[in-house]
């Protein structure tokens, strides 16, 4: 039996490089540093950085 999706949405989990490890904390910095950003936005914006989270849409 193959494993089923969920709705058509596949998430797939890779390791992030160093160079990836780096952006993100440097952008995560970065924006911690202006007190106009919120906190959440932050951590998304270094969860996006680290490219290690694949979101495909299925049909």
């Amino acid at each position: 039996m193959q494993p089923q999706n969920l709705r058509g949405i596949s998430v797939n989990w890779t390791r992030p490089a160093y160079t990836d490890l780096v952006v993100s904390g440097v952008l995560g910095y970065l924006l911690y540093q202006q007190p106009s950003v919120p906190e959440w936005v932050t951590v998304l914006a270094m969860i996006a950085a680290l490219r290690c989270i694949h979101v495909t849409w299925t049909v």
